[in-house]
């Protein structure tokens, strides 16, 4: 099963080289009621005011259920991204990010090559990921690139909001498309002709560094959590279930501003990818 990443990931687009800063003019003051400042709002937290690349670190777990239990922990994740967001003339931003990401054993604390799902006793390899999208964001919504591989139904809100000097976004999105895989060819990874995908991000910061015209980055952290059904690396075919991710992270300066341990593997896996990741 594709992530939404992997779902919305295309050849990148040509896009307009005009910094984030361009959109907003000297002494721009937020209104975070008006659509056009909360996408502007939303682009200086995801990115950063010059354009160069956004870097994100975050840490969470996996869960999943059967329709009728209870969800349980069954991995942890750990991965880094990079995004790049850029105006276009009609005041919209091009988004194109690049993640790369693994899957933990939640009770060694390792990178977990080998697993065995606690849901149906299977040993499984669960499918670390490396993957590029790019979406377009604006003040009427998040859409998919033109330049999208897959063809999906697609929806997207992007929404902001501040109280007591903070500030908050949200980028959340919901993906319906033919399931690539078949029951014949893959019955245990098989897990029913249509796939839906609700992803669920948020950023805060402080209110004042969103106002700072001379801070090109914005500090800000990540929150997100998705619905998806089973990866198909779990082996649980087309029974009924879902699984959702819950991830904490925060944006961070520099390439190498991440635990050891992910360095390292990120290099060794895919070398190079940290000073060129593709966006």
């Amino acid at each position: 099963m594709p992530t939404r990443r992997q779902t919305l990931a295309g050849l990148t687009a040509a896009f307009s080289p005009l910094p984030i800063s361009q959109a907003l003019g000297a002494g721009h003051v937020f209104d975070l009621d008006d659509p056009n400042d909360a996408i502007r709002a939303y682009a200086r937290m995801r990115g950063n005011l010059d354009s160069t690349p956004g870097m994100w670190w975050y840490r969470g777990s996996m869960f999943a259920k059967r329709t009728n239990d209870v969800a349980e922990r069954v991995l942890k994740i750990e991965g880094f991204s990079f995004n790049r967001l850029a105006l276009r003339e009609d005041g919209r931003f091009d988004q194109i990010m690049a993640e790369a990401g693994y899957f933990i054993d939640p009770e060694t604390d390792e990178i977990a090559d080998d697993w065995v799902n606690p849901l149906n006793g299977r040993a499984c390899n669960p499918g670390h990921y490396k993957s590029n999208q790019t979406i377009v964001v604006g003040p009427d919504g998040v859409s998919g690139s033109e330049a999208a591989a897959v063809p999906v139904q697609f929806t997207g809100t992007v929404e902001a909001q501040a109280y007591g000097g903070r500030v908050w976004t949200t980028e959340n999105m919901v993906t319906k498309l033919p399931n690539p895989r078949s029951e014949a060819d893959d019955p245990l990874g098989y897990s029913g002709p249509v796939i839906t995908l609700t992803s669920l991000a948020s950023f805060t910061g402080q209110l004042a560094d969103l106002q700072n015209e001379d801070l090109a980055f914005m500090p800000a952290t990540l929150h997100f959590q998705n619905l998806a059904p089973w990866m198909p690396w779990m082996k649980m075919g087309p029974e009924p279930g879902i699984t959702t991710w819950q991830l904490l992270g925060t944006k961070v300066r520099r390439a190498d501003d991440m635990p050891d341990r992910l360095c390292r593997r990120l290099d060794a896996d895919h070398p190079g990818w940290r000073e060129n990741p593709g966006v």
